[in-house]
């Protein structure tokens, strides 16, 4: 409908007149929510059409990204990728044509930067984008690893590593093109996403370790897992190898078993590994991964292309039935 309001404005600019004024708000579903006591208003008002249409636009997304999320708690993991691909889609839709085309015919778009919410930064949306089209591809990894049988541990090393890059430029994107707005995100988010980057290198480098056993090259074998669970140790400084620490009273402390599980599996599996090759295949143990053994990461750039129906403009003026 705002659409089919903005194509009948564009060609019929001299009767598009209104008879009182007219205001949108809206409160973002990016940002975290604003403190109750605090004076300033939870919602931010625009009169803008454009404005009216990339928070829609964004909801949806959302809402796209939430159905995602519930296929994948009931184990559809197919279905959640497509969800997430969609949400990525419709993000990618607004950063790359409709918030650009009202930054080139907007002058108040510049002056609003830091009051104005983040669904309607092009930098934010580009960002989300990748973030998205990342959780697609770690659903049709769990689609892989959930079938029967042993899978390409090489391809799903790869897949993982193609996961941490669109994480990492999540990320980046949000610390260059949009630093004002990532500030007002939740910092437990935040938190998250750097634990997932993390995370996804350590396993990647576990599934190499995997492959490479099984394709009988113990020693790097032992050398990549040994590089994976280093890396899912906690980090001791901010800017150093490992996981973030976690808040033991924050959100995330759910995924503290899970994740100690985890650290279990890969050091029973380092040290059994490491007596086989001490007893049986004497094969040298590098210090770390040798360049030409490394995963090239995969990244399926999971993105289902989003089209913004166009209507055929309302006569104004005259009484039409908007659509």
């Amino acid at each position: 409908m705002v659409n089919q309001i903005l194509l009948s404005v564009k060609f019929q600019p001299e009767v598009a007149r209104l008879d009182k004024r007219l205001v949108f708000s809206w409160r973002s579903g990016l940002e975290h929510a604003a403190n109750p006591k605090a004076k300033k208003k939870p919602y931010f008002d625009s009169e803008a059409l454009m404005f009216e249409l990339a928070l829609a636009m964004a909801t949806y997304a959302l809402s796209e990204s939430n159905v995602g999320c519930d296929s994948c708690r009931e184990g559809d993991f197919p279905n959640a990728s497509r969800q997430y691909a969609r949400t990525a889609g419709l993000f990618q839709h607004l950063g790359v044509e409709i918030l650009p085309n009202w930054v080139a015919n907007s002058k108040q778009y510049a002056e609003t930067e830091a009051q104005a919410l983040a669904e309607t930064r092009v930098g934010v949306c580009a960002a989300f984008a990748k973030l998205f089209q990342a959780m697609a591809q770690q659903m049709a990894v769990a689609t892989v690893l959930v079938k029967p049988g042993v899978p390409n541990y090489a391809l799903v090393g790869k897949l993982c590593a193609g996961i941490a890059d669109d994480l990492d430029a999540f990320i980046s994107a949000l610390r260059s093109k949009a630093p004002v707005h990532m500030a007002r995100m939740d910092p437990s988010f935040l938190t998250l996403t750097t634990f997932s980057v993390n995370v996804q290198r350590a396993v990647s480098m576990y599934f190499l370790g995997r492959s490479l056993w099984a394709g009988c090259e113990y020693g790097v074998a032992i050398a990549a897992l040994s590089e994976a669970s280093v890396a899912m140790r906690n980090r001791t400084s901010p800017s150093g190898r490992g996981l973030p620490e976690i808040d033991p009273k924050g959100p995330l402390q759910s995924l503290v078993p899970e994740i100690n599980g985890l650290r279990v599996h890969m050091t029973g599996l380092l040290r059994a590994w490491e007596k086989d090759n001490s007893l049986v295949y004497f094969d040298r143990v590098p210090p770390s991964v040798p360049a030409n053994k490394a995963l090239k990461a995969i990244q399926l750039k999971k993105t289902e292309e989003y089209v913004l129906e166009a209507w055929d403009p309302l006569m104004l003026g005259a009484k039409a039935r908007i659509h």
